[in-house]
């Protein structure tokens, strides 16, 4: 797609552009390319959605409804995080169950 913009605009190459259309380009090829989430990404964003979401259900003056709504979203939230982390806590719990059939 950049490609085809060069040659619209008469450039033949990436090499023609100057220092700030090279860099625009390469934010813009980056972009088209798409973020890739890790768990990481993931399980950071939760955690900060879940620090959020306790703060605002400590609000004052809550209605009975926007309490129920604020605690089921932090159930949501830990679910979340419960499921995200669970191959992590599936694979401790299988070195610790070969390390004991290894020290037998």
């Amino acid at each position: 797609m950049l490609e085809k913009f060069l040659k619209k605009i008469g450039v033949k190459s990436y090499e023609e552009l100057n220092a700030d259309e090279k860099a625009t380009y390469n934010e813009w090829e980056q972009a088209l390319q798409g973020r890739k989430l890790t768990d990481k990404d993931v399980n950071n964003f939760l955690e900060d959605e879940l620090s959020m979401a306790v703060t605002r259900v400590t609000e004052v003056n809550l209605s009975k409804e926007d309490e129920m709504f604020r605690k089921a979203e932090i159930r949501l939230i830990k679910k979340i995080l419960t499921f995200l982390n669970g191959p992590k806590v599936e694979k401790e719990f299988a070195k610790k169950a070969i390390e004991q059939l290894t020290n037998i």
